[in-house]
């Protein structure tokens, strides 16, 4: 009995990821991974900025 509930759950997780996937274009998953690599890379510059504005700081 357990093997067929446990079945029932991955038909309907299995279910929810293929209509979900369907539903979404491709466009927005690109354009959705281009504006997170261009987050990424500024994140990253400003930390670096920011790490050096502060070994100026405590310098002085």
């Amino acid at each position: 009995m357990e093997q067929i509930h446990q079945d029932g759950k991955a038909g309907f997780v299995g279910g929810c990821f293929v209509s979900i996937i369907k539903s979404v274009a491709i466009d927005n998953v690109i354009e959705t991974i281009v504006y997170a690599a261009i987050g990424t890379v500024v994140s990253f510059i400003i930390s670096m900025l920011l790490r050096y504005l502060a070994s100026l700081f405590k310098k002085r």
